[in-house]
């Protein structure tokens, strides 16, 4: 019986040796020795007995028979040679009583050759075996400047946690997301019930998805995992049956293809609209009713106590004085993010169409939401577009704070210009560097001083008036019970505030345009032409959802030369990032005459030459800023080095 089951596995060994020769590729097995020729010379540190899966192995670590087996650990040596009977009566033991000897293997980046058991893997995937037992010695990579390299540092972490190598992930940062969705912190040890928790969940989470995939994954399980333990999340998910987990699966499956083609977000500079002939409008006038579109916003604040809501307020207004009674409005203020699951849920059942989450902190609940209910239209406010199901919007709010700067430049007395920000969150540094090359454009000796209101028990304006500062840019509006006039582009004189300009968010155009790309149908054309990218808009001062207000205080000249810069801008004739761009330690960012794309300047993670200041860690700003950080917030990266268990310096993780 052994024998045919020999018989059986080298005709399959022989077949993937043929196509493999076929596509020009090596078919046998990988050998650790020639990937790295300086092997003997590496670290290596004894990890004693491991389960290691079998899909983990690569191949062997020394030449030896390698040529015995196919790429697939499959035999392919004659049926009548003393290799297929030793391989036969070995199927038989295992058969019988099971393996009782693990197998020696060298780890190598998480994969794994064998010194001694060859023939023991080769049984072993034969009966479809998941894991094998094995005495397991770690050969640690020399350091380099990768992607790889890094990300198998941020495993040793993990690994150092949790004795876990069966998860692993393709980028940067995928550990960190996994601490943060198990509430656990690095250095942390988990204890046995988190690990059997978290296995179980592994495996049936595996079971289910590889199922749904129908044998052509997007995407690895761990990857997959995390995007579907980031719509779900831990806590509600550990405990599901797989049949739940097919469920969710399906309903997400569309983020698990967009993950994997791991491309930019699609960002779209005004939502389409498709056009339809007069005969088909008058019939549809005549033979339909009309739809009226349910839409819903949700409001973090109030806009009588926030701007940014009360910009947000007046959008949802002119929807319904746009478009009448084929839109209807409702709105929900001074929402929790822990509330938000519940208002969404309970909006959709109720037949609102279309969700507008105004504030990033929503995205959480946005996401499981729209993965509960498919049928409605949810959207973020936020940069960071990841997801395909919840399409994120905002404005080019950067390329009013260049027209500032320039504002700011010709108006200093000396040279020094403040800028307060708020949160340390991508899409800031865009705002910041672009006042910054605006002020440079018409004054060259310009410095920008910059300081943050997010930082607990201290008050920039002060700050920035010891350092003799007058010109300074704040928050772009008050809400509308502040009296402060402290807003927007302002001169501080004498104690007194002189408000020179002001950008202005038309969230208007943005929303009406949105609606009006669902009530033409061009909405799911959007979504199909972009099956395999996450979708924004994203808005500028083309379509005058962003625009300037500027003071009659300001120089007939100054103005002219604002004029100038929004016709260049709105045209498209004039882009506030264009080369030579260099950061404060003088490092050459964007070469000459190259232009950033939009989504390079949504990352932008840096400051500029002629900025003084920096961008704050998480830990210094108050606990509303923290909440926000944590979610969409720069993360700096560390110099400081750390150490795995066995005493090997390991560079810091910077995802």
């Amino acid at each position: 019986m052994a024998m045919e089951d020999y018989a059986q596995a080298r005709r399959e060994g022989l077949r993937e040796l043929h196509a493999l020769r076929a596509r020009g590729e090596d078919p046998f097995l990988p050998v650790l020795s020639e990937i790295v020729p300086k092997l003997n010379q590496m670290t290596q540190v004894p990890l004693g007995l491991v389960q290691i899966a079998i899909d983990q192995i690569d191949g062997t670590a020394t030449r030896g028979r390698t040529t015995a087996f196919s790429r697939s650990f499959l035999p392919l040596l004659e049926q009548d040679s003393e290799f297929a009977s030793k391989w036969s009566l070995l199927y038989d033991g295992i058969m019988e009583d099971g393996l009782r000897q693990p197998v020696v293997a060298l780890e190598y980046y998480n994969r794994f050759y064998i010194i001694e058991g060859n023939k023991r893997v080769s049984v072993m995937r034969r009966l479809d075996a998941v894991v094998i037992e094995a005495n397991v010695t770690r050969v640690l990579p020399e350091p380099e400047d990768s992607e790889r390299y890094r990300i198998y540092q941020e495993f040793l972490h993990f690994y150092a946690d949790t004795k876990i190598n069966f998860v692993y992930f393709s980028h940067e940062g995928g550990f960190s997301r996994l601490y943060a969705i198990m509430g656990k912190k690095q250095g942390e040890k988990w204890s046995g019930e988190s690990l059997f928790d978290f296995q179980s969940c592994f495996y049936r989470f595996s079971q289910a998805y590889l199922k749904q995939a129908g044998g052509h994954p997007p995407m690895s399980v761990s990857d997959a995992l995390l995007v579907y333990l980031e719509v779900f999340g831990y806590t509600e998910s550990y405990d599901k049956t797989p049949s739940e987990f097919e469920r969710d699966i399906e309903r997400i499956w569309s983020e698990f293809v967009v993950a994997a083609a791991n491309k930019p977000a699609a960002l779209l500079s005004q939502p389409a609209e498709k056009q339809q002939s007069i005969l088909r409008s008058v019939q549809s006038v005549w033979h339909r009713p009309l739809q009226t579109l349910r839409c819903a916003f949700l409001y973090s604040r109030s806009p009588q106590t926030s701007g940014w809501t009360y910009w947000h307020e007046l959008g949802r207004k002119a929807l319904e004085e746009t478009f009448g009674a084929r839109v209807e409005t409702t709105f929900k203020e001074n929402v929790s993010s822990e509330e938000a699951h519940a208002v969404i849920e309970q909006w959709v059942n109720e037949g609102y169409h279309v969700i507008f989450a105004t504030s990033p902190v929503f995205i959480d609940a946005a996401i499981r939401q729209s993965a509960a209910h498919p049928e409605a239209k949810i959207l973020s406010c936020s940069l960071l577009a990841s997801y395909h199901n919840v399409r994120s919007y905002y404005l080019r709010i950067y390329e009013a704070k260049f027209v500032l700067g320039a504002i700011a430049g010709a108006m200093t007395e000396n040279d020094r210009i403040g800028y307060i920000a708020d949160y340390p969150i991508y899409g800031t540094p865009a705002s910041i560097n672009a006042f910054a090359l605006g002020a440079q454009m018409v004054n060259p000796r310009a410095k920008i001083y910059l300081d943050w209101s997010t930082i607990p028990g201290h008050v920039p304006e002060q700050a920035l008036a010891a350092q003799d500062v007058h010109i300074l840019s704040s928050r772009d509006i008050s809400a509308p019970h502040l009296e402060s006039r402290a807003f927007g582009l302002y001169h501080t004189l004498d104690g007194q505030i002189q408000n020179l300009a002001m950008p202005v968010w038309n969230w208007s155009k943005l929303y009406q345009g949105i609606v009006r790309s669902i009530l033409t149908g061009a909405w799911s054309d959007e979504g199909v032409h972009n099956a395999d990218r996450a979708l924004s808009y994203y808005m500028g001062m083309s379509t005058d959802a962003i625009d300037l207000l500027c003071s009659q205080r300001l120089p007939i000249r100054t103005q002219r030369l604002v004029d100038l810069l929004h016709e260049r801008i709105r045209a498209g004739a004039f882009l506030p990032f264009v080369g030579p761009i260099a950061d404060q330690k003088g490092t050459l960012r964007v070469e000459p005459d190259v232009a950033l794309t939009p989504q390079e300047i949504i990352r932008m993670d840096y400051l500029a030459d002629n900025v003084i200041g920096r961008i704050p860690p998480i830990e210094e700003l108050s606990d509303v800023a923290q909440g926000l950080v944590s979610l969409q917030g720069i993360r700096a990266a560390t110099d400081a080095a750390q150490k795995d268990d066995a005493g090997i310096p390991i560079t810091a993780d910077k995802g």
